[in-house]
């Protein structure tokens, strides 16, 4: 008792001196940053998240629109949650309105410029909202409930007979807690319920040397396990160190199955008498130490390097395989992204990828999230869900999911694909179902709430609401790989060709997208030819030869028409290797694959 009391007045100490210490780390700000809304087609968003937004927080994208089945394309009106200081957010949206420019050059030198707004993008202040405040306020309401809350584990310790209380009732989730009160929690359920959960002491280790534990909840013994193996599900938390939210609602899953099973509840035994649930609550316990001690908003790991001009982290959650799909939009990257130097680079990654490998009869996995109430499924990296009939059953899944999360008016999750809005490479949930050649679902979830900060009132509503959620995937997980199992088994090389099949599907739908753009230049470029044939012109041209301006047109044409005609290329290339895959695909697997886009 002792000891936990010193913990405790640790964690009160470090609470203090980050409340009150002026030097506090805000990544590099010294002013309060402040909230803005900003909506815009997804065509000037995307443009706006190609140039550098250093000091920009940019905490969620979501579609404006009345239904979800509607395609998303370039027109699609979207809305981006912001946090920074103003003169960043203007050159943020500066860099989203779109412009149409075309420049004429004589030698080194412009003489001649056409420019003209296509899409402004409309920009929102939160008044009121102060980064500082709202953090500053955050940590004193936690203290307090902290300091409120003294012995509850003490008296969890003193509880006897699986009759006598609930977990989900004790003072524990009343605040969010640092990481060696969580695994003082977990680890006194586990000495509490022997014969329902399990502690993997490490896992997995943390750049700062940590052990990352893992707790697998089972109703299997140990003689049991050899004679008749269960399908395993995979759940991880708190990847991001401030999503504080997401870790509490795993915590919170976790002791509503352990109270489920000790009062002999009928629906979770039925549950895990198909699966083993395997649990890795915090994966990046460095950065959220970090978060407790000095920053609130710090995402990634502590692995710091030198990256344009700042220090920053690893984000673990771009740090995943394949290889081919790492880092592809360097541009994409900005310091709460940087991916590493390679994938599973990160010590922490390369562990647990090791250790979910190790897992017999992998039948789901999960990577929790907050916030924004999004069930997000493969593919981030990639337009579309993969090969049919894997997109098609991912689909169906996540709609599951997202139906059984969706449990009032006011708690509405989406379902959709990870690349649905904008791309990311190295994700983990991508690497998890390219690993497994898509017979294992992976889903993020994204947990409801309106900011990183949330109140502490809420950890038990979205700790149910989770709780729902993820019982539907573990029903859905188990239909999904039950229907793998009656299909033809899948061969390495028959998943070999699967995902090259996946791979150039991609890469043709960015081959055409570049050909529009191409020929959209084009059209522009003769009409421009055209003007200046009649000797119709745009005020917005310096003035320039007409000789002058016909040599640039016809440069500028010679090399659109360059690249389109290798784009032509490699697209036939393309589709004869995907004539071929297909031939191979349906004489293996018949009506049970769809191979073509939808």
């Amino acid at each position: 008792m002792k000891m936990c009391r010193v913990f405790f007045a640790m964690a009160v100490l470090s609470l203090s001196l980050a409340v009150n210490s002026t030097s506090w780390d805000y990544r590099h700000h010294q002013a309060s940053r402040h909230r803005y809304t900003i909506e815009s087609t997804k065509t000037a968003m995307d443009a706006a998240l190609q140039t550098p937004h250093p000091h920009l927080d940019i905490r969620s994208i979501k579609v404006i629109q009345s239904s979800e089945n509607q395609p998303v394309h370039g027109d699609t009106r979207v809305r981006a949650d912001v946090v920074g200081f103003e003169k960043d957010v203007e050159a943020f949206a500066a860099a989203g309105t779109l412009q149409s420019i075309t420049s004429i050059h004589v030698g080194n030198h412009v003489q001649g410029k056409i420019s003209t707004t296509l899409s402004p993008m409309k920009v929102l202040k939160h008044e009121g909202y102060s980064e500082h405040q709202v953090i500053a306020k955050d940590r004193r309401e936690v203290l307090a409930c902290m300091e409120g809350t003294e012995g509850y584990l003490d008296d969890l310790k003193g509880k006897t007979g699986k009759e006598s209380m609930l977990y989900t009732k004790n003072p524990f989730f009343d605040c969010f807690r640092p990481s060696h009160e969580v695994f003082d929690f977990l680890d006194t359920m586990t000495e509490q319920n022997p014969d329902f959960m399990t502690k993997y002491e490490n896992v997995s280790i943390t750049y700062e040397g940590r052990a990352i534990p893992a707790f697998k909840i089972s109703t299997t013994s140990k003689q049991e396990e050899v004679i008749m193996p269960k399908k395993t599900l995979y759940t991880q938390a708190l990847i991001h160190a401030r999503e504080w939210q997401a870790g509490a609602a795993t915590f919170y899953m976790m002791a509503s199955m352990l109270d489920e099973l000790r009062a002999g509840d009928k629906a979770a035994i039925n549950l895990f008498d198909n699966f083993d649930w395997y649990f890795v609550p915090i994966v990046n316990i460095d950065g959220y130490l970090y978060t407790w001690n000095v920053n609130r908003m710090w995402r990634t790991n502590r692995h710091l390097v030198h990256w344009n001009g700042q220090e920053v982290g690893v984000d673990l959650n771009r740090n995943w395989p394949p290889e081919e799909y790492f880092n592809l939009d360097p541009s994409n990257v900005d310091q709460e992204t940087y991916p590493g130097e390679y994938p599973l680079s990160e010590v922490s990654s390369a562990g647990l990828f090791d250790f979910i490998r190790t897992l017999d009869s992998l039948g789901g996995i999960l990577d929790m999230h907050a916030f924004g109430g999004q069930v997000l499924r493969p593919f981030s990296n990639q337009p579309g869900s993969g090969v049919e009939p894997f997109g098609s059953k991912m689909r169906t899944l996540g709609n599951s999911v997202r139906n059984a999360l969706s449990t009032h008016p006011n708690v509405q999750y989406t379902s959709e694909t990870g690349a649905n809005l904008y791309r990311a490479y190295g994700c983990f949930d991508d690497g998890m179902f390219l690993e497994f050649n898509y017979t294992v679902p992976a889903l993020t979830i994204e947990v409801e709430g309106s900011d990183f900060v949330s109140p502490q009132a809420s950890i038990r509503s979205v700790g149910q609401n989770i709780h729902l959620g993820l019982r539907q995937f573990a029903q859905e997980a188990h239909e999904y790989t039950q229907q793998e199992e009656v299909e033809a088994d899948v061969r390495k090389e028959d998943q070999l060709h699967i995902n090259e099949f996946g791979r150039n599907n991609a890469l043709l739908h960015e081959i055409r997208d570049r050909k529009k753009v191409l020929k959209a230049k084009l059209d522009t470029l003769d009409d421009a030819n055209t003007d200046l044939m009649m000797g119709e012109g745009d005020n917005s041209f310096v003035e320039t030869s007409e000789e002058s301006a016909q040599e640039y047109i016809e440069k500028r044409v010679e090399e659109a028409n360059t690249e389109f005609e290798k784009l032509q290329t490699e697209e036939a290339k393309l589709e004869a290797r995907q004539s071929i895959l297909k031939k191979l695909l349906y004489s293996r697997f018949g009506q049970s694959i769809n191979l073509e886009d939808s």
